[in-house]
């Protein structure tokens, strides 16, 4: 197989990174080159927001809500808005079992979407969880 670093080509550079297993296949993969691995692992990332009081989800299809909320609530601490992602339940149908040993439903309930097309989840405050 012939390697090409899929960001090389995305950026119109050079991508070719040698041969590799199994060598009778011709056909081409991809993979990332040493130059843009460092990139990734010296990144600066983001600090997770440890001190989120307030979670509001917008629906994916309501973006206009996303951009007014994440603008009008960024200076407001602890709250964080964010575009939800799932595009459906990843679970299949339920399927029986011979002997069901689960005491009860483990899954958090998704929130209640509310008539202005976002779910509020609130998180107990790290001092209050600790007690």
């Amino acid at each position: 197989m012939r390697a090409h670093c899929s960001w090389c080509r995305a950026e119109g550079t050079p991508a070719y990174l040698g041969e590799r297993e199994p060598l009778e296949n011709e056909s081409d993969t991809y993979g990332v080159c040493a130059r843009h691995m460092v990139q990734v692992l010296t990144a600066p990332r983001p600090r997770p927001a440890v001190s989120v009081q307030l979670l509001i989800v917008v629906a994916l299809k309501d973006r206009s809500l996303y951009d007014y909320l994440s603008r009008g609530l960024a200076a407001v601490d602890g709250v964080h808005v964010l575009l939800e992602r799932r595009q459906s339940e990843r679970r299949g149908a339920a399927r029986p079992v011979a002997r069901e040993r689960r005491q009860g439903e483990r899954r958090q309930p998704r929130g209640v979407v509310q008539s202005m097309g976002c779910t509020f989840v609130r998180f107990s405050s790290v001092s209050n969880a600790a007690v």
